[in-house]
C-alpha cells in the first residue's frame, strides 16, 4: 500500500492511497464470499462459490463496486492507525482508479487540533452544601397532588382553576393571524398561558357560550408579528371542568406505591429533591472546572470543525421542533431569520462546546482514562465522560464536611 499525506491549513489534510493487485485480492475475495452467500449459484452451496465463478456470473464491475467500500474503509483505518492520525471527520472521497489491478483514492481529513492544556488540577473549588427545606417538600407534594386531580364537567360559570376546552380565532384587521385558529384547545384559567387579558375575558362563561372581544398585544410580546397590535378574538367554550386535588392521607399515599404513611411519602419526595439538587450542583461544578481550564488553555478551533458543530446544532434544533409539531423553515420565517442568522447567534456557544470537548479529550489522553472496548459507541462515550469528570472532581473539588 502506497500512501501520501498532504497537510493543509487549519487542521485539514489530504490523504492519497494506492492499493496494488495483491492487496485488492483480500477485499475482492471477501466481497465474492458475501455475494455468493446472498445469490444462489448452480452447483455450489451458499457462501462456497469460488471467486472466479462469481466474477463470471456477476461481472467485475459489480464486484468492484461492492468491494470499493470495504477496501476504502479497511485501508483508511490501517493508514490512520499507522500514521497515528487523530481524525475528527472525513469528506471528499475521490476515486482515481478502481480495477482488479489497482485502487487509487484520495480523501480529505479534518484532524484534531493541538491542545495546549492549562491547569486542570488543584483549582480549589468547593461543593455547596445541599439542603431541602420543608417548604420545598410541601410545594412538591402539592404539585404531585394537583397532577392527580380528577376533573368533572362543571355546569356553572368558569372560575380561576377551572379547565376549559375552547375553539377560537384571532384576527387583525379582519385577517386571520398565523397560528390564530385552534379547535378543542385546552386552557386552565389563571395559568397565564395566553395574551394578557384573554383569560379574564373567559371568566364567567359557561359551556356552549360564545364571546367576541378585542385586546391590545403588549409591545414586548414574544410573537413579534402582532406585538403592540389590536387583535380581535372569537371564542366558543366547548367544556368547563372543575376538580380538587385528592386529600393527602395514608390511604392516598399507599395507592401511589410502597409508602406506609404520609411522612414516609414526604421523606421520599424530600430525598428525590435532594438528589436533584446534588445533580445540579455536580453539573455546576463540572462546567466551572471546564470554564477555568478553558481560560488557561490554548486551542485554535478549526473553521471546518466549527461549521460542523453549527450544522449539528441546527439539525438537533430542527429535530426538537419536529417533536413539537413545528417546521424549522416556518419557525425561521416567523422570526424573519435564516439558518445563517442562527449560526451567527450560536457561534460563541458552538466554539465553547468544541473547546470543552477538546479539553475533556486531552485530559483523558494525558491521564490514560479509558473504558472497556466491549462497550458500544454511545455507551462507551457516556462512561468515558463520566470517568473523566469523576477524575476532575477528585482533583479540583473540596467536599463539604
Amino acid at each position: 500500500m502506497i500512501t501520501k499525506i498532504k497537510l493543509l491549513k487549519d487542521s485539514e489534510a489530504e490523504l492519497f492511497v494506492e492499493l496494488n493487485k495483491e492487496e485488492l485480492q483480500e477485499y475482492l475475495k471477501k466481497t465474492g464470499e458475501k455475494i455468493s452467500g446472498l445469490v444462489k449459484f448452480d452447483g455450489f452451496r451458499p457462501g462456497k462459490t469460488p471467486l472466479d465463478v462469481v466474477r463470471k456470473e456477476i461481472g467485475d464491475e459489480k464486484i468492484l463496486e461492492e468491494a470499493l467500500e470495504l477496501a476504502v474503509t479497511a485501508s483508511l483505518s490501517k493508514v490512520l492507525k499507522k500514521e497515528k492520525l487523530e481524525v475528527v471527520s472525513s469528506s471528499g472521497l475521490a476515486i482515481g482508479e478502481n480495477t482488479v489491478e489497482s485502487l487509487k483514492y484520495s480523501i480529505k481529513l479534518l484532524l484534531f487540533p493541538e491542545v495546549k492544556l492549562g491547569d486542570y488540577k488543584n483549582l480549589g473549588l468547593m461543593r455547596k452544601d445541599v439542603k431541602v427545606e420543608d417548604r420545598e417538600t410541601d410545594i412538591a407534594v402539592a404539585s404531585l397532588l394537583k397532577m392527580r386531580t380528577e376533573y368533572q364537567n362543571f355546569d356553572g360559570p368558569a372560575e380561576k382553576g377551572h379547565h376549559l376546552e375552547i375553539d377560537f380565532t384571532v384576527t387583525e384587521n379582519g385577517r386571520l393571524i398565523e397560528g390564530g385558529e385552534s379547535k378543542n384547545h385546552p386552557l386552565v384559567l389563571g395559568n397565564g398561558g395566553f395574551i394578557p387579558g384573554f383569560e379574564e375575558e373567559l371568566t364567567g362563561l359557561s359551556k356552549g357560550e360564545n364571546k367576541t372581544f378585542s385586546l391590545q398585544a403588549p409591545k414586548g410580546y414574544y410573537q413579534k408579528s402582532v406585538a403592540g397590535k389590536k387583535l380581535d378574538f372569537k371564542v366558543t367554550v366547548k367544556s368547563v371542568k372543575s376538580g380538587k386535588p385528592p386529600e393527602l392521607n395514608d390511604d392516598f399515599v399507599k395507592s401511589l406505591g410502597k409508602f406506609n404513611s404520609v411522612d414516609d411519602f414526604k421523606g421520599v419526595v424530600a430525598e428525590n429533591l435532594r438528589m436533584e439538587k446534588q445533580r445540579r450542583e455536580t453539573d455546576r461544578l463540572r462546567l466551572e472546572i471546564l470554564e477555568r481550564v478553558n481560560k488557561t488553555s490554548e486551542i485554535k478551533v478549526p473553521a471546518k470543525m466549527l461549521q460542523e458543530q453549527l450544522e449539528s446544532m441546527i439539525a438537533n434544533f430542527d429535530k426538537s421542533l419536529h417533536e413539537k409539531g413545528m417546521e424549522l423553515g416556518l419557525y425561521l420565517a416567523h422570526l424573519k431569520k435564516t439558518q445563517e442568522d442562527l449560526k451567527k447567534e450560536w457561534y460563541s456557544e458552538a466554539e465553547n462546546q468544541i473547546r470543552r470537548g477538546l479539553i475533556i479529550r486531552e485530559v483523558a489522553k494525558r491521564e490514560g482514562i479509558k473504558v472497556g472496548e466491549d462497550k458500544g459507541e454511545g455507551e462507551g462515550d457516556l462512561l468515558l465522560h463520566e470517568k473523566i469528570f469523576e477524575f476532575l472532581e477528585k482533583e479540583n473539588v473540596k467536599e463539604v464536611n
